[in-house]
C-alpha cells in the first residue's frame, strides 16, 4: 500500500516537473526579454515550493471556476502575498497562468469535434460559454469555432 502511494507521488512529481519545464519554455517564447533568473528560479526555495503547490492546485481544480482567493483559502495563506510571490517567482501573474492552463485544456478538448463549445468551456473551468469565447478570442485572435475549423 505504501509503495503505491510512493509511486503515485513520484508520478505527480514527474508530471509537475514536466509541466514546469513546459511553462518555462512558454515563458521564454512569449517573453523573450525576461531575465533567465526569473524564468528559472532557485529550485528548492520556499517560494518555488509554494508556487509549485499553487500550480498543482490549478491543475487539480482547474475544471471548475476558481480564483486566487479560493486558492489562498485552500492553502491558508494571504491572497495578496501569494499573488506577489507567484508573479515574482514566475514572471507572470497568477491570472495569466490560470488562463494559460485553461486555454491549453480547452484547445485539447476542441480538437475533438464531438465536444461542443459549451462543454469545453465548462470542462476548462470557465463560468460559461460567453466568458470562454471572450477569453479564447482575446488570447488566440479567433473564436473557438474558427480555431477548431483551422485545425
Amino acid at each position: 500500500m505504501a509503495r503505491s502511494g510512493l509511486d503515485n507521488a513520484l508520478r505527480r512529481l514527474n508530471s509537475t516537473q514536466t509541466e514546469a519545464t513546459r511553462l518555462r519554455g512558454e515563458l521564454r517564447h512569449r517573453l523573450p526579454d525576461l531575465p533567465e533568473s526569473t524564468v528559472q528560479p532557485r529550485l528548492g526555495s520556499h517560494a518555488q515550493k509554494l508556487v509549485e503547490a499553487m500550480g498543482d492546485y490549478v491543475h487539480q481544480h482547474g475544471h471548475r471556476p476558481i480564483s486566487l482567493d479560493d486558492l489562498a483559502s485552500a492553502m491558508r495563506m494571504n491572497a495578496s502575498y501569494l499573488s506577489t510571490l507567484f508573479s515574482q517567482t514566475t514572471g507572470v501573474t497568477f491570472h495569466q497562468f490560470l488562463e494559460e492552463v485553461r486555454l491549453s485544456k480547452a484547445k485539447e478538448l476542441l480538437r475533438d469535434p464531438r465536444n461542443r463549445v459549451g462543454q469545453v468551456a465548462c470542462a476548462a473551468g470557465y463560468a460559461g460559454p460567453d466568458a470562454f469565447r471572450h477569453a479564447f478570442k482575446a488570447h488566440e485572435g479567433l473564436s473557438p469555432e474558427a480555431w477548431r475549423a483551422g485545425q
